[in-house]
């Protein structure tokens, strides 16, 4: 984790630091362009002006490395989860759970709250701080606007997947700012070579990618022939890279916990944590021990590891050319700042990456 001094910002996020204390504002950027550190500058700069203000984002994940990010800032600071804030809002309001329509609980009955709180009259003085923000839905920020919440919005288009999520005019429109969102346009994570790549999974719709100057090695793709081999080559990776953070990206679930007991039994359980949402003892993850670190595709977005290693190529069979496929690569290539890998152990390379020329992405066979 770096989060650069207030004497270390650049021009574009002094202007997001300056911006003022009352309504609300949308902030837009592409991966690596800053917009985690300036949600955390910014929810600082509201609690000491005396605001009652909460930093949060849907990731359970992301909640924990922004609470982490920068202790000196943060301590001072309520970090929570969007599920946590509106559960708590409402019982703190009504007593009970918020409406949903579905059996887990987890989509709310946006309609039916907004009615409620007219109804009660039900106010709010508070001011959120949204990181991710493209991940939340629609009803949640009319239900933000309806309470007189003050809100300040960190979003990025090109990271919007899955269900449920808002587009930047969405998000605008259903808070009332009319005036165009504030750009966060540099890339200060990845390097020249990465961002190269990244930019070749880019859709029609999104912008382009912000090329760094900053050169390192090109990100490869490499045939492996078990996934013990690829673990093995972690571990040897790490011990020449002690210095790193190691994220290893996994489509799912299994995979996460099959890597971490893998590494394990190379003898590297003191330096491996892995993140799964509901499992007690994967549940919580400390960004400043055991730099290497097992998450899956669905908790990567706003973090970032200075080496990613992709272990199942295998796994991504959707269609090439569509949308999700490919926002899912960009986002997966936007998370490393110094070494990208993907493996694969399949005959073929993956249909995604086999039209990437070697000048991008190196190939090599294990």
């Amino acid at each position: 984790m770096r989060i650069p001094s207030l004497l270390d910002l650049e021009t574009e996020q002094h202007a997001v630091a300056d911006l003022p204390f009352h309504g609300s504002h949308v902030i837009i950027g592409t991966p690596g362009s800053g917009k985690t550190v300036m949600a955390v500058y910014r929810a600082w700069a509201l609690a000491t002006a005396g605001r009652d203000v909460t930093l949060l984002t849907r990731s359970h994940l992301l909640h924990q490395y922004l609470a982490q990010m920068a202790p000196d800032l943060t301590e001072a600071l309520h970090t929570t989860t969007f599920h946590r804030w509106i559960r708590d809002f409402w019982r703190g309001h009504f007593r009970i759970d918020p409406p949903h329509i579905d059996d887990e609980g987890w989509c709310y009955d946006w309609a039916d709250m907004q009615r409620d709180c007219v109804l009660r009259e039900v106010r709010s003085t508070a001011s959120l701080v949204i990181d991710e923000g493209q991940n939340l839905p629609v009803g949640f920020y009319q239900l933000c606007r309806l309470l007189g919440v003050n809100v300040t919005v960190f979003a990025d288009e090109a990271q919007r997947i899955g269900d449920e999520e808002s587009t930047v005019s969405e998000i605008s429109r259903c808070l009332g700012v009319h005036a165009n969102p504030l750009a966060l346009w540099g890339n200060r994570r990845n390097s020249r070579e990465i961002a190269m790549l990244a930019s070749e999974f880019r859709t029609r719709n999104q912008c382009e990618m912000p090329v760094p100057t900053r050169t390192g090695s090109t990100p490869t793709v490499l045939k492996v022939p078990s996934l013990e081999y690829l673990l093995t080559g972690i571990s040897r990776y790490f011990g020449a890279h002690p210095e790193r953070s190691i994220g290893i990206v996994c489509r799912s679930t299994r995979l996460v916990r099959y890597v971490q007991s893998g590494l394990t039994r190379l003898g590297l359980s003191q330096y491996t944590q892995a993140y799964v949402y509901d499992d007690r003892y994967r549940k919580t993850v400390d960004f400043s021990t055991r730099p290497i670190r097992i998450v899956n595709t669905a908790s990567m977005k706003g973090l970032e590891f200075d080496s990613v290693f992709v272990p199942d190529m295998d796994a991504y069979t959707e269609d090439p050319t569509g949308v999700d496929a490919r926002l899912r690569l960009f986002v997966l290539c936007t998370r490393a700042r110094e070494d990208l890998h993907f493996a694969h152990r399949g005959p073929r390379e993956p249909a995604i990456l086999s039209s990437i020329p070697e000048s991008l992405l190196a190939r090599h066979v294990g």
